[in-house]
């Protein structure tokens, strides 16, 4: 028994108009059914430049047949979410343009208005077409979804430098270190001045850069020094280290 294939967008349509979508224009090319390039332009990325993309589409499609039309848009909801949205208010049908092959060669150049009908071409040849992501409930998920990664990825590379200087920090401070979880590790260093006891003798420069690392981190509870600004804690191992080359 021979399998039941999908019915392929070329099918279904008259036209695919192609968008490569980018921050400040966005450029189109209008296809036939069987990949023809009819008509390209360059319009704003505005919403201005969305009408007018959306009239000009209207009129190069109205004599294709029954002006059937879908859209593809490479970097729907990057570049291109502005339009997106338009087009969806407008009622038009709208697919993310698949991502070209890893590797593929451009023999035939690079434009923006090829990449316009490649996006195109790409959604005539696909046995399944995507739809971008909606707005709403989803893109909520999605955003918390990536910060929640951000801030896992901070805290990572935070722990991790918090680590190498306390490796190669000076012998009293790695004594005070030793032993103790990461957690027991902050807590204590949250507890360390850039100022000695005197104020005459600067404290280890291994103190001042451990610092350094840990203010922008807000850590698991408040600092003890958070009212003062950053430059306090830059300025003293700068300090340290002009009077130590000085004194060499």
């Amino acid at each position: 028994m021979f399998p039941i294939l999908a019915e392929r967008l070329a099918e279904r349509v008259d036209a695919v108009v192609g968008v490569d979508t980018h921050t400040d224009t966005h450029t189109a090319a209008v296809l036939t059914a069987v990949g023809t390039v009819l008509a390209e332009i360059t319009v704003p990325a505005t919403d201005d430049g969305a009408a007018v993309l959306l009239a000009w589409a209207g009129r190069q499609t109205a004599v294709l047949g029954t002006g059937r039309r879908a859209w593809a848009l490479d970097g729907a909801r990057c570049h291109g979410v502005g339009l997106l949205r338009v087009l969806r208010a407008a009622g038009e049908y709208v697919l993310e343009a698949p991502k070209p092959a890893a590797g593929r060669c451009r023999r035939g150049g690079k434009s923006d208005a090829l990449d316009a009908a490649h996006a195109a071409r790409g959604v005539l040849a696909a046995d399944h077409v995507a739809s971008p992501r909606t707005d709403g409930d989803r893109e909520a998920l999605r955003l918390l979804h990536v910060c929640r990664r951000h801030y896992s990825d901070t805290r990572t590379a935070t722990i991790n430098l918090f680590k190498s200087v306390i490796l190669t920090a000076d012998d009293d401070l790695r004594t005070q270190m030793r032993g103790l979880s990461t957690l027991r590790q902050v807590q204590h260093a949250t507890t360390l001045t850039t100022t000695s006891g005197s104020g005459l003798e600067p404290p280890p420069l291994s103190w001042s850069f451990l610092i350094m690392v840990l203010w922008p981190w807000g850590g698991s509870r408040p600092w003890q020094h958070r009212r003062s600004t950053p430059t306090s804690y830059v300025s003293a191992p700068c300090a340290c280290i002009a009077s130590r080359t000085r004194s060499r």
